[in-house]
């Protein structure tokens, strides 16, 4: 309560801040003491002029299209002197006392502004008359138009099922009655129609905010929650003469709701409900899957092959998992001590069809195997961002077991063994693979916290390398050229 009381004291003083910057006097309107248009508002209609009397526009608020729908919204209707319309989205209200310097903020605020310290945006206004949006009449009209043939098929079906309500609110079908009419007064002004059938049950309702007609676009609720879009009719003291009730029995009659005894049908629509709730979640969750496969680097399907330590070849479709998908989607824990981190891309899944079907091979990264996939080759190795405790993999997870070996893309080779590698997980980082040693290193400057040093760098190359003849130094291990360069110094030993 309190933050809600001080964000409405800070967003009174917001806006009595600018209601400082604007006067209105004798008619004009003035922006930090200059006058830059003329403004006359009668019965909510304003009148825009320039200050030497020329008149640009008159505008209004209102919710009523050009076919004269009335829609649920409120909207800025302009109309130049030869007749041109254009339609604006209506800002939000200023607190002032004034209605003048109420309509003035609208063409200050309004997307695009209409008037400013300079004067009135004439090019602005000239534009917009020449393109002759009308967005909100556009969009209700269209819907009015899709609810009125709807309304029109209620018609021809109770012309075809007639019914009667009589004044006690009974309707009544071939003389037999088989739901009823309720209306219910919560407050003054309001009103709400319920619709029962021949037991009681509820079948549906509309709430209305007038007594004497419903409103365009209202919406009626079904048993089982369904919106069924209503149209503006008059009410009646007799429910036997009330428009609004005939026309909502009507609706309802026209949708498959016999009235009578609904029991049966009402548990039987709330469990179609139920079940329809149900998939939809499912097919919600099943997208909100592919759309982390679709962001993952993971691997998914991809056609391609599997070459095994001794050459043997497999072909098929490939998958290789380099991160949880649950995690990407924020249902499972991730950070430093990443437990599962270290296993993730340590196997590739084949699949393929022979004469046995759909058949599935795994193979792992640390049974020494080559893999094809998009154009792309990856090896079998063990990974680490240094010689101790990081693990290659993105999130630079520490190792706290066995390391295991991972796919990495093969970025360079020199066909001896010797390789320039890539995590999928870490984009731009090096690694490298020479061809007697166990696994592959990253010797770039990027270290868990900060930058690593040069000094630790070329510490830790000459450690992977153990080679006392070689200058490591002069290597930039950083870029593939001077890991390349590096590669075949070292093939020359």
């Amino acid at each position: 309560m309190k933050k809600t009381v001080l964000g409405f004291i800070a967003s009174f003083m917001v806006l009595s801040a600018h209601a400082q910057d604007m006067k209105i006097k004798k008619g004009a309107v003035l922006l930090n003491g200059t006058s830059v248009a003329l403004l006359k508002e009668d019965k909510r209609t304003c009148e825009l002029s320039t200050l030497d009397g020329q008149q640009v526009l008159t505008f209004f608020i209102t919710n009523k299209t050009k076919q004269g729908v009335s829609a649920p919204e409120e909207w800025l209707k302009f109309i130049s002197p030869e007749g041109a319309v254009f339609e604006l989205p209506d800002p939000q209200d200023r607190i002032v006392l004034s209605n003048t310097k109420f309509f003035a903020y609208k063409l200050l605020d309004s997307k695009p502004s209409l008037l400013a310290v300079n004067g009135i945006k004439k090019s602005i206004i000239a534009n917009l008359f020449a393109q002759g949006s009308c967005p909100f009449s556009a969009k209700w009209d269209s819907i009015y138009t899709v609810v009125k043939k709807m309304e029109k098929a209620d018609e021809e079906f109770t012309a075809q099922h007639p019914f009667f309500i009589n004044d006690d609110g009974d309707i009544i079908i071939n003389k037999v009655m088989v739901g009823k009419v309720l209306i219910n007064e919560p407050s003054l002004g309001k009103r709400n129609y319920y619709i029962k059938d021949r037991v009681g049950n509820q079948v549906a309702e509309i709430k209305l905010e007038s007594w004497t007609n419903s409103e365009n676009f209202s919406n009626i609720t079904t048993c089982d929650d369904r919106k069924l879009p209503f149209l503006e009719y008059k009410t009646a003291f007799k429910l036997s003469e009330n428009e609004m009730a005939h026309r909502m029995v009507s609706k309802l009659l026209a949708n498959g709701y016999t009235l009578g005894d609904m029991t049966e049908d009402i548990k039987q629509r709330l469990a179609n409900k139920a079940k329809a709730e149900e998939q939809q979640a499912i097919e919600e969750e099943q997208q909100l899957v592919n759309d982390a496969q679709k962001a993952s680097v993971n691997i998914y399907n991809v056609p391609g092959k599997v070459v095994l330590a001794d050459g043997t070849t497999h072909e098929g479709n490939i998958t290789i998992i380099y991160e949880s998908i649950e995690k990407k989607m924020g249902k499972g824990t991730s950070g430093i001590l990443d437990l599962d981190a270290p296993a993730m891309g340590s196997s590739v899944k084949l699949t393929h069809n022979d004469a046995n079907g759909n058949t599935e091979q795994r193979f792992k990264a640390a049974d020494n195997v080559t893999v094809y996939a998009g154009g792309k080759t990856y090896i079998g190795t063990k990974g680490s961002k240094d010689s101790a405790l990081r693990n290659a993999g993105g999130s630079s997870s520490i190792n706290i077991g066995t390391r295991h070996s991972q796919f990495f893309e093969v970025l360079f080779t020199d066909g001896k063994g010797n390789y320039i590698l890539q995590h999928p997980l870490d984009k731009d980082e090096l690694y490298l693979k020479l061809k007697d040693r166990n696994r592959a290193i990253y010797l770039g400057d990027k270290a868990l916290l900060g930058t690593r040093s040069e000094k630790t760098r070329i510490k830790l190359t000459a450690e992977y390398l153990d080679t006392p003849s070689m200058d490591v130094a002069k290597y930039d291990t950083r870029t593939k050229e001077g890991l390349q360069q590096l590669i075949a110094d070292y093939a020359k030993k």
